[in-house]
């Protein structure tokens, strides 16, 4: 009798341990990625042999396909890969070498956006803030609150940071996760009505485990007409041992220092798709 009641307890214990890693929700998952635990990160044997010596004619031809990667193929790949950046900034006319100032707000000076370039009031800052907070949502149980801070000046340098608070409902309860970045950016694209920016910085995920990695940023900010604002930006990089990829698009109304606004957010760690609908709030100084 013993027996059976010894091994009905560890059918029980196993089954409990098999059902809570198949129901376990998108943060749970997020966390198994970064500690490493996701199959697509399991390393893989080559089954190659590096106990092969090259032969005179392979020497040769190596020494071929060099020449033509950098006398044929080098020029025009570096343009290409470099693109993001010169050409927003050649179809806006940037010719990095204008003085820039921001206004009280928005729109304030007519016929502008959220820049001045070659300002000739003294009215303008040398430096901008935009404060915002939103909240998005799935519609299936998955919630988030987040925060962004983002200082430019007229160097074009600047910082822009954010941390999200998610929560989720799986059937075991309520998972939740922290993350964020901070990121140092160079604005190498500017016009009265656009502005563009790259930088790199850190990415730091907190929840039963930290971790951290590094980010690349690259993002837009479009004033197409008042009371209009657009705003873009997409993120790539890697927190603990998963691969992040992030994008995000909104549309928002600009009233003086105040900004609603709508959009849809996208988040990608390790196997993971986190994303939603979201709705903030902006105050411009």
């Amino acid at each position: 009798m013993n027996r059976w009641i010894i091994i009905l307890l560890g059918l029980s214990v196993t089954s409990c341990a098999v059902n809570k890693a198949s129901l376990g929700g998108d943060l749970q998952q997020i966390e198994d990625s970064v500690e490493g635990k996701s199959s697509k990160h399991r390393p893989r044997d080559s089954g190659k042999s590096d106990n092969c010596a090259p032969s005179a004619a392979e020497c040769d031809s190596d020494s071929w396909t060099e020449r033509l990667f950098v006398d044929i193929l080098a020029p025009p790949l570096f343009y290409a890969v470099t693109s993001p950046w010169w050409v927003p900034a050649s179809l806006i006319e940037d010719d990095q070498l204008c003085e820039a100032a921001y206004p009280k707000y928005p729109y304030e000076a007519e016929g502008s956006g959220f820049l001045l370039i070659n300002p000739e009031s003294p009215m303008v800052k040398p430096f901008a803030l935009q404060l915002t907070s939103e909240y998005a949502s799935d519609f299936s149980g998955l919630e988030r609150v987040g925060s962004r801070i983002q200082l430019d000046t007229s160097s074009r340098f600047g910082v822009d940071s954010e941390w999200n608070y998610w929560n989720e409902t799986t059937p075991h309860g309520n998972d939740t996760l922290w993350n964020g970045d901070f990121n140092v950016t160079y604005r190498f694209a500017q016009s009265e009505t656009i502005q563009m920016y790259s930088g790199l910085g850190l990415n730091w995920l907190s929840g039963d485990q930290s971790d951290a990695g590094v980010n690349f940023t690259y993002g837009i900010d479009m004033f197409p007409g008042e009371p209009f604002v657009i705003r873009g930006v997409i993120d790539a990089g890697t927190i603990g041992d998963a691969d992040l990829y992030h994008a995000k698009a909104s549309l928002g109304w600009i009233y003086k220092h105040f900004e609603i606004s709508t959009g849809y957010d996208f988040l990608h760690i390790g196997d993971t798709n986190l994303q939603g609908i979201t709705c903030g709030l902006t105050l411009w100084f």
